[in-house]
């Protein structure tokens, strides 16, 4: 099995509010040491939706300066969002928003760049990646070469994954069963726990372990309903990590032969 792992960061900011450039770079560069796959900015642990554009676009361009853009997905929540990315070579990952039914999906999905992955959540959209709307884009050729898809059991994950095609990259939004996602047929997980980067974060090869460091925070936040009550424990956590981490520190290095454009499936 073959587990991939892509993990939304957070957002750092001073107790004035504003963006801590020198924070948000440390973490960046301490984030491109490990083995983990991909990084997702401005997600919505990061506070994407409600930072400002120029936040957004401060924020992308330092993950910019510290991690190889292939392992960058850039959150677009508006036009200027899509753009900057494809500025800097970052794959966009397009939040579907208010979109009323099917048919605004693949009209969304008809205007976007080549090579786009989309956001499904029903949080921000009535209309979500459905296996019927992978079926229509794939279809007409507009499908997304992959997505972060939310509040999808691991039946949805199979069907979804039958409707978009083996090339289809479908990370799971939950990253609760690891095992049983990639066995549904998922490419991977999206990991918010893993955002604070643990001291203790154990190579992809060993899932079980892997997957008791996730449970441990993971539990911690099901205790925080609150989107900025998980963002405070998910910071506080990082401070933590970092402080119990040394520079001299061996860790599992990134795998390079990891691609955004890699067969879904070993």
């Amino acid at each position: 099995m073959t587990l991939r792992i892509t993990v939304p960061v957070l957002t750092l900011r001073s107790i004035a509010g504003r963006l801590d450039p020198e924070a948000n770079a440390e973490y960046a560069h301490r984030a491109s040491s490990t083995w983990l796959d991909h990084f997702l900015v401005n997600g919505t642990i990061g506070g994407g939706e409600t930072s400002t554009p120029s936040e957004r676009r401060a924020l992308l361009e330092t993950w910019a300066a510290h991690v190889p853009t292939i392992r960058l997905l850039a959150c677009a929540w508006e036009p200027a969002d899509l753009d900057h990315a494809r500025e800097l070579g970052i794959r966009p990952t397009v939040v579907m928003r208010g979109l009323p039914d099917d048919a605004a999906a693949l009209n969304l999905f008809a205007r976007m760049p080549a090579g786009y992955w989309v956001y499904s959540h029903p949080k921000y959209s009535p209309a979500t990646l459905t296996p019927t709307v992978a079926i229509a884009a794939r279809a007409a050729g507009t499908l997304p070469t992959g997505g972060k898809i939310c509040k999808v059991s691991l039946d949805d994950v199979t069907r979804l994954r039958a409707a978009a095609g083996p090339d289809f990259q479908l990370y799971d939004g939950r990253c609760r069963h690891l095992a049983r996602s990639i066995a549904a047929g998922a490419t991977g997980v999206i990991a918010v726990p893993l955002a604070c980067l643990p001291a203790d974060l154990p190579t992809p090869e060993d899932v079980a372990a892997l997957q008791r460091v996730i449970d441990r925070t993971q539990a911690l936040i099901d205790d925080r309903p609150h989107l900025a009550d998980r963002i405070d424990l998910l910071t506080a956590q990082l401070r933590r990590s970092a402080a119990a981490h040394s520079p001299e520190e061996a860790v599992p290095a990134w795998r390079p032969d990891v691609s955004l454009n890699g067969p879904s499936q070993p």
